[in-house]
């Protein structure tokens, strides 16, 4: 005789299953996103960040230079993070995690633009390298020198949130 039920061991399973299957399916999507970025590839998700980051600029025009030209990037933590704070409230474990993966990878999107302050060899809407959001907003603060570091603390910000979004359903038992 078994020392447990195999009835009961199948439920425990489908349990375990049923609540680590979208973290099973987001952890392929993170790696590709990571992968694009290690690589420099331009995806649809970054196709989509471009447009709430022009969103951003246009919504914050009206507060001023800084945030008018912080806005794009702004912007693009904003929105998913709006989402990962509804999903949290109403106590939505998948909208959290698909949110938390869209803001990581905002992440990654602003970690690139960032780092490329000093260089500007990012191709731009404008095709002017002195539109460089980063480039401008880093030059104001005497920050330039610091881009890479920047982009490196966006980077850590997006892998962390990864991270969590993949291992929610341990964190949130």
């Amino acid at each position: 005789m078994l020392p447990f039920s195999y009835a009961g061991s199948w439920e425990s399973w489908r349990g375990a299953l049923r609540k680590w299957i979208l973290s099973l399916l987001l952890a392929p999507l993170c790696g590709y996103l990571l992968w694009a970025y290690a690589t420099g590839t331009f995806t649809v998700f970054d196709t989509t960040a471009l447009i709430v980051h022009e969103a951003g600029h246009v919504f914050f025009a009206p507060f001023g230079w800084t945030l008018h030209i912080l806005g794009g990037s702004l912007f693009q933590l904003l929105l998913p993070g709006l989402f990962v704070v509804s999903f949290l409230r109403h106590s939505y474990r998948p909208g959290v995690q698909i949110a938390l993966v869209w803001w990581g990878q905002n992440a990654l999107y602003v970690s690139t633009y960032a780092a490329d302050a000093q260089e500007r060899a990012l191709p731009l809407i404008t095709n002017d390298p002195s539109t460089h959001d980063w480039w401008n907003l880093l030059r104001a603060a005497g920050l330039l020198p610091f881009d890479d570091m920047i982009g490196y603390a966006f980077l850590g910000l997006g892998l962390l949130t990864f991270g969590i979004a993949i291992l929610l359903p341990q964190i949130l038992l």
